[in-house]
Order: structure tokens, then C-alpha cells, then sequence
């Protein structure tokens, strides 16, 4: 994983932890690591595994592909994989 995606990672679950008014110990004890290990994640100079992404996908109800790469990446992803439903369900919005 490149430098910026890691920081990106890592500013998205700080974002989610703080939505929720998590610690990081909160997180760790959730996934089964340190707090450290929450922290290096954060401040984006390692990465949680597969499975520890998943986990921290469930623990702040998203999905591990918007903790990746964030929300605009997930909604431009659907715009080209399924047009007719994202127009409709946008002119449903409006």
C-alpha cells in the first residue's frame, strides 16, 4: 500500500473511532490488538490485516472499501458499475 493511501486509511478510522467517541484502546480490544497498534494505524505507518479491516469495517457499520479508499471512490464506483440504479435512486432524492 502506497504512503498516501495508508494515510488515508488511517485519517478515515480516526474519523470513525471519533464519530462514534471510541478510544483507541476501545478499537484495540474490539479487534484484539494494541492500542499502539490503533495508533500506528491512525497515523497511517502500518495497516490492519484483512481480517482486522473487516472487523473494524463491522465495529463502525461500513463497509472495509469506504475505510480504504472513502466514500466519493465508493460512489464513483457505483456510478459506472450500475447507472440506470444510481440515477433512479438519485432522482428519487431530489
Amino acid at each position: 500500500m502506497r504512503e498516501e493511501q495508508k494515510r488515508g486509511l488511517g485519517e478515515r478510522l480516526q474519523m470513525e473511532r471519533k464519530k462514534l467517541r471510541l478510544s483507541q484502546g476501545d478499537v484495540a480490544a474490539f479487534v484484539g490488538v494494541t492500542r499502539q497498534a490503533v495508533s500506528l494505524w491512525e497515523k497511517g505507518v502500518n495497516c490492519p490485516s484483512a481480517i482486522q479491516l473487516a472487523e473494524l469495517a463491522a465495529l463502525f457499520c461500513c463497509c472495509a472499501h469506504v475505510l480504504l479508499f472513502g466514500e466519493k471512490h465508493q460512489a464513483s464506483l457505483l456510478r459506472m458499475l450500475m447507472p440506470d440504479k444510481v440515477a433512479i435512486s438519485s432522482a428519487a432524492v431530489d
